[in-house]
């Protein structure tokens, strides 16, 4: 890639002078008191005239042409445009002094001559063509000159303008693919070649961009050693899965992420993945700041999350539920990849428990009294926590936790609404239902879907002012002791794109059915291992 080189002109030279202006010109010089029949010349008898075009001898001054070259004698007046003999000192019409006003003209066109040259050697070509527009339509005898080169220099000009854009646009086309190709230091390389006064707005901002993205990339890699040595997995995979996010074909980052992926990971026996997530500490709510903030969601306090647990990657399926249970509740239920969707409160815990006992683990819940609909989901039931090592719903402060995956944000990606479509199905992007899970991106630790597609049940009683009674700093709450509707949290596929942030409360009487309402599935981690 060849800069487009601008030739110098051999007689340019520093000066500089303003845009031309005749009106300006002829107002700086007022007509004396003459007479105009008066002739310039004193003594015609002793005075020699010769043609300024080819320096041959006046016969007469009664001539209008020249005998030898043809040119004019009579030129126009550059103030009033009235015709006079070269030869007069005063226009016969406005009486201002012609051979100082040409003085004048060819001063200022000599400055714009040279002036035009500098822009040339600048790229500035756009900033020439109003100059030389004015040249062209130069019709005095002596400035000809002037119009035939501003001519050819307008002819030029618009080559090189020509060879120069074609030139910009290459380079944004070779600076767009390696933004593309995420080869930032390319980028850099590319745009660094470009000559300063080419550089562009769009230039700058993607030189810009890429030189954060190379330093946000040069300090994940520290991270991501740091917590190699301080065997922080959870943590590693999120920075893993930002740095493939921004060097998405790097190999190693890829088996890295494989690697991290296996030891944070636990799949069941029929194929449900779900994730460690670490303890740590949070602020549950919205801060006052949040446009959005709805009355049930502050004040916003912290919360530590005092266990590890392992926590479903994503909402459970139409064919997870279906294998588990026998029956699939769903509306439209030959979506087996799509979350499970009108499941009550009651058979999100039955559910569990089932799983539990085909993992063989202990179930976490006891229900009696059970009372079933037909199409053998639960309507009612008395529910007891037995505490077993099975797998559970998540509190509302664990969702929240998780949904997070530490970000302080109205959502786990941050604050924009309008990078809601990329993390999350709701009411713009749905076409009014359910979509496959995981094909939005997920959040910092890998979880999918907690921000829109269906709203998931939380193990809480739902208390619309209960965020006014918890104290700050409180460890793992669990809700309310008693109510009559279950907390609901995500959004949904129906809902707008507020209704996706991290700290959206809903709720629903735990014998609910709903298109729009499924769960997602957790447990207690091992104090040891990972």
């Amino acid at each position: 890639m060849s800069t487009p080189s601008i030739p110098s002109d051999p007689n340019s030279n520093s000066s500089q002078n303003p845009s031309p202006n005749l009106s300006q010109i002829s107002a700086t010089s007022s007509a004396p008191n003459f007479d105009p029949t008066q002739s310039v010349i004193a003594n015609q008898s002793t005075v020699t005239i010769f043609c300024p075009q080819c320096n041959t001898q006046l016969a007469s001054t009664n001539d209008r042409l020249c005998r030898k070259c043809g040119r004019n004698f009579y030129e126009p007046c550059l103030s009033c445009q009235s015709l006079n003999p070269f030869w007069l000192r005063q226009c016969r019409a406005c009486g201002i002094d012609l051979p100082s006003l040409k003085q004048q003209l060819l001063v200022t066109l000599n400055g714009q001559k040279q002036q035009i040259l500098k822009f040339r050697e600048s790229y500035g070509h756009d900033k020439t063509l109003p100059i030389l527009k004015y040249m062209s339509t130069l019709t005095h005898p002596e400035f000809l000159q002037f119009r035939e080169w501003a001519k050819s220099m307008t002819a030029l000009i618009q080559k090189e303008r020509k060879e120069i854009r074609a030139y910009v646009e290459s380079v944004r086309t070779q600076a767009n693919a390696a933004m593309t190709a995420q080869k930032y230091d390319k980028v850099q390389q590319i745009l660094e070649q470009v000559p300063r006064q080419l550089l562009d707005d769009n230039f700058r901002k993607q030189y810009v961009e890429a030189g954060e993205i190379l330093t946000e990339v040069d300090s994940l890699v520290r991270e991501i050693r740091n917590a190699i040595a301080a065997k922080q997995y959870s943590q590693l995979l999120a920075c893993v899965q930002r740095y493939l996010e921004l060097k998405a074909n790097d190999p190693e980052a890829k088996n890295l992420q494989q690697k991290i992926e296996k030891l944070t990971t636990i799949t069941t026996r029929q194929g449900m993945k779900l994730r460690r997530i670490p303890s740590g500490r949070f602020y549950m709510g919205s801060h006052d700041s949040d446009e959005f903030l709805r009355n049930n969601e502050h004040p916003q306090h912290r919360v530590l999350i005092t266990k590890s647990l392992f926590v479903g990657v994503y909402p459970v399926t139409q064919k997870d539920f279906s294998e588990i249970m026998e029956y699939n509740p769903s509306a439209a239920s030959d979506k087996e990849f799509c979350p499970v969707d009108g499941v009550t409160w009651y058979s999100a815990i039955e559910f569990c428990n089932k799983l539990s006992e085909a993992e063989s683990l202990q179930p976490f819940y006891q229900l009696d009294k059970v009372k079933r609909r037909a199409n053998g989901g639960i309507e009612s039931a008395e529910v007891t926590q037995l505490n077993g090592d099975g797998f559970r719903l998540l509190s509302e402060a664990e969702w929240e936790y998780v949904c997070r995956a530490g970000s302080i944000m109205p959502w786990s990606f941050g604050d924009q609404v309008m990078d809601v479509n990329e993390h999350a199905w709701f009411f713009d992007n749905s076409a009014s239902e359910t979509h496959p899970v995981g094909e939005k991106k997920p959040n910092a630790w890998g979880i999918f879907d907690m921000h829109g597609n269906v709203m998931e049940w939380c193990c809480d009683w739902y208390g619309e002012f209960y965020y006014q009674t918890c104290q700050d700093e409180i460890e793992n709450p669990q809700g309310p002791n008693d109510g009559t509707s279950k907390v609901l949290r995500g959004g949904a596929w129906q809902f707008g794109a507020e209704a996706t942030r991290s700290a959206y409360r809903n709720s629903s009487s735990p014998d609910t059915v709903s298109t729009v309402i499924g769960f997602r599935i957790c447990r207690n981690a091992p104090d040891d291992g990972i």
